[in-house]
């Protein structure tokens, strides 16, 4: 039972295998043949148990690292979310056109904070189409003898505006010379309203329209999925299997019709069209609910400082904790009183007592690890280089209100507002500014990273961390196999190399054991009969 250099890191004490083999022994000599021979290869098989232990030790290392790694990958992941300008800062809408449901507004990093009015004259509408007489078209297609309904919708796009000028549902009981139809086995279906759902869910599945079929009505409801100027339409061809079937009421597309005066600039922006109730305006992103009637309705747009302060309390959480489990890890102190248990040992122990030595064992296999301290100390050497580019009254973190905390009160260097009100002013009266100090990324791969924002700087620390554990430990997606290019992965298949050799070399060792006994019980067997013998012929004079 050989070890092999990649298979996975759980495995039992290979050598176990042959202490269960049978061996009769003891039958002349009335020795415990096989206590004595275990008992010699006790002492046989230190060496083997030193590498098992080291094997033991490294796999532990590793789950470590992979532990640690998850840990600065899930903060690198909110990094990168949280330094794009759009999801650190925060605008909020209010007024009349917000508390009356008329509009909602999100303002992106580039809002133009501000006051405005909105009229809107009409919102967008999709375009819908009303089909009858479903029953009878069914009964024609099953009194024809028909077994395939061809099913396909076709687009033409207006280029001026960039939208489906016109949707087009096309039936036909011929196969269409174009590939993108879908199928109807109109033979499977008794009766109607069986028929008319399958006819549904082929129309829904396309993506470009949904289609609704009331059966009390007989009627097929079809509506365009986009908002706007589109004309839908029934395409037949003129297929008599198919005359029943007519448009009983159609409704043209509307596009989205609005005009907003931005009061503090003085500037009207007049009949805006668009062909979504969704649309960008000025850094906003204005979605519309319901028309206003002809009234103008206002709305303010501005800095939401509670949601972006809200921003970066959570990041200070989130860098807290992870520099406290980083600290915690390179700080916890080896106890070399509790090395692994080996097989041997494990058998003789409780589950209980098992953990909790193991428990002791694994503590402190990344102490002073150089990977896990050097990012430790650059996030913080980085956390206060100055950010290039930025006034000198807010390009560091401190100008902003923010300070770690004092050796006493923290050891892993953990960060604190110290004062909110310095924070809040930083942001409404330099918001452009504070953004870019955490924010702020060059495009240019090559750009130092004392030249970025403290966002990206971490990014990019917990980057390289993570490429230099995963050197060292291997890729995280070996979970149940170490990676036999890693640094450690090399030493577990050395290890494991080593351990295969000398589980060989104990086999030999206890066969020869056992050959040796085997013998002597041979000799003494040979010795008894021959005193038997001697025995019977004294007896017998």
């Amino acid at each position: 039972m050989n070890i092999s250099s990649t298979t996975s890191t759980n495995y039992t004490n290979p050598y176990n295998v042959y202490k269960y083999y049978t061996r009769i022994g003891g039958l002349a000599s009335g020795l415990d043949t096989d206590s004595i021979i275990q008992g010699l290869m006790s002492i046989q098989k230190a060496r083997y148990n030193k590498l098992y232990q080291q094997h033991q030790l490294l796999q532990w290392q590793r789950e470590d690292y992979m532990n640690m790694a998850k840990e600065i990958s899930s903060f690198k992941d909110y990094i990168f979310n949280l330094k794009l300008s759009s999801n650190f800062v925060k605008f909020k809408a209010t007024g009349p056109a917000i508390d009356g449901g008329y509009i909602n507004v999100t303002g992106t990093a580039n809002a133009l904070e501000g006051n405005y009015e909105i009229t809107i004259n009409s919102i967008a509408k999709p375009s819908t189409m009303v089909l009858s007489n479903i029953s009878a078209t069914f009964d024609r297609l099953k009194s024809n003898n028909i077994s395939t309904l061809y099913v396909n919708i076709s687009t033409q796009t207006d280029a001026d505006i960039n939208t489906f000028d016109y949707v087009t549902v096309k039936l036909s009981t011929t196969q269409p010379s174009t590939s993108d139809y879908l199928t109807i086995d109109v033979t499977k279906f008794s009766d109607a309203n069986s028929f008319a759902a399958e006819l549904v869910s082929k129309l829904n599945s396309t993506g470009t329209v949904s289609a609704y079929y009331d059966s009390t009505l007989g009627k097929l409801l079809v509506t365009t999925k986009q908002t706007g100027l589109i004309e839908l339409k029934l395409d037949t061809g003129g297929d008599p299997n198919l005359s029943d079937l007519t448009v009983d009421s159609r409704t043209q597309g509307t596009n989205a019709e609005v005009s907003i005066n931005d009061l503090a600039r003085n500037v009207a922006y007049l009949n805006l069209k668009y062909s979504r109730n969704s649309f960008n305006f000025l850094g906003m992103v204005i979605t519309l609910n319901k028309d206003t009637t002809g009234a103008t309705v206002g709305f303010t747009v501005s800095k939401d400082i509670d949601a972006i302060v809200n921003n970066v309390k959570d990041f200070i959480n989130k860098y807290n904790d992870l520099v406290s489990k980083i600290y915690s890890k390179i700080t916890e102190k080896r106890n070399r009183d509790y090395p692994p248990l080996t097989e041997d040992q494990k058998a003789q122990m409780k589950e209980e007592d098992i953990k909790k030595w193991e428990e002791a064992a694994k503590k402190g296999l990344l102490n002073n690890d150089p990977i896990l301290s050097s990012f430790l100390n650059n996030i913080r050497y980085y956390l206060y280089k100055a950010v290039p580019g930025l006034p000198s009254s807010l390009d560091v973190i401190t100008e902003a209100g923010i300070e770690t905390f004092s050796y006493f009160e923290s050891k892993e260097g953990k960060l604190y507002i110290r004062d909110e009100g310095k924070l809040r002013e930083a942001i409404s009266n330099n918001l452009d500014a504070f953004v870019k100090l955490f924010t702020y990324t060059d495009s240019d791969p090559d750009t130092p990273i004392e030249n970025q924002g403290i966002l990206q700087r971490f990014y990019k620390l917990a980057n390289d961390t993570l490429k230099k554990i995963y050197d060292t430990a291997g890729k995280p997606y070996f979970t149940n196999y170490y990676d036999p290019n890693s640094y450690i992965g090399k030493q577990l298949r050395s290890i494991a190399d080593q351990m295969n050799a000398e589980q060989e070399r104990l086999k030999q060792i206890e066969d020869r054991y056992y050959r040796q006994f085997t013998q002597l019980e041979r000799l003494i067997a040979q010795m008894n009969t021959q005193s038997s013998w001697l025995s019977q012929q004294f007896s017998g004079k």
